[in-house]
């Protein structure tokens, strides 16, 4: 059978050119172009394996009610929803299709995170900072006509919430305590730069993205007890620092093959079959996750503008 890809933008186009390259059998359908009635139309015809849903997050769910009740098994782009009642809604509807699903935190597949996720940290306080020049983000890309330029259901928060996932992947268990935001003179109640706060017993720190930085930065700072710990993803530079020196870890991925490998993953888990990564993103588990990237954006305060350059 076939796996059926909901989206046909450029997160829908790389989800069905790596299925092919793990040699499954996709059908892509545009909800612009193909519509609710199409997508109906679809499942009525045609038997699917899955499905993977790469829709702007603000029609979701009324497609994972049809999705659920044709007992398919979703793999859900993130974030998988940014209110808090949706979220609540899409896991009522899936039931236990949650446990053979996928929220789509592919950051899960970097050996970087998967490092950190298992190692003995000592971790009091940390940052993830991640940004980019969102006008330089993709060939052919206009930011003003993306979903992201939304004020309801777009902005760097929901945009990047990887940072996020990873935050709650390696430190455990963490608290929101503010989110405060920049928005921007021509896209008003769309946030271009935001700042997370966050806490649990023991640690407490920040996770920010932007729109704007005129270089592309991934980067995450453990300050811990007997170790500092320095992540550079966007230059591929690991550094541990301790009393005894500086050591360098060799933790380098292709993005392509992390996608890849996330998506072999979410097969394995509609096939029954186990898992090669041990902190998969399975949906029914990612709800702390997922509950802390709603409440951010629900409890999110614009605090000012960013300067016009003009």
């Amino acid at each position: 059978m076939s796996f059926l890809v909901i989206g046909t933008g450029a997160i829908g186009k790389r989800h069905a050119n790596n299925l092919s390259h793990l040699g499954e059998d996709v059908v892509s359908i545009s909800m612009q172009s193909d519509g609710i009635d199409g997508l109906k139309r679809r499942l009525k015809s045609e038997k699917f394996e899955a499905a993977i849903l790469c829709t702007a997050t603000q029609i979701r769910t009324e497609i994972t009610e049809i999705l659920a009740a044709h007992k398919l098994p979703i793999y859900i782009e993130k974030p998988v929803a940014y209110r808090r009642t949706d979220m609540d809604l899409i896991m009522k509807q899936l039931g236990p299709l949650a446990d053979r699903s996928f929220a789509g935190f592919m950051m899960r597949y970097h050996p970087a995170v998967r490092f950190l996720a298992t190692a003995e940290l000592d971790t009091y306080r940390f940052s993830f900072d991640i940004g980019h020049d969102v006008h330089q983000w993709r060939e052919n890309w206009n930011f003003a006509d993306s979903y992201a330029a939304s004020p309801d259901g777009g902005g760097v928060l929901l945009d990047l919430c990887h940072e996020l996932d990873m935050a709650h992947t390696i430190m455990g268990a963490l608290t929101l305590d503010t989110a405060s935001c920049l928005s921007h003179p021509d896209h008003t109640g769309v946030d271009f730069s935001t700042r997370i706060a966050l806490h649990n017993n023991n640690t407490h720190g920040t996770v920010c993205m932007d729109y704007l930085s005129p270089i592309s930065t991934r980067k995450l700072v453990l300050w811990g007890q007997s170790q500092k710990i320095t992540f550079d993803l966007a230059n591929n530079n690991y550094q541990i620092e301790t009393d005894d020196g500086v050591k360098n870890l060799d933790l380098t991925i292709d993005r392509q093959v992390m996608f890849q490998n996330t998506m072999a993953d979410f097969i394995r888990l509609v096939r029954g079959d186990v898992l090669e990564n041990p902190i998969a993103p399975i949906l029914s588990n990612e709800m702390p996750t997922c509950h802390l990237i709603c409440a951010a954006y629900e409890q999110r305060k614009f605090t000012g503008n960013i300067r016009s350059k003009t």
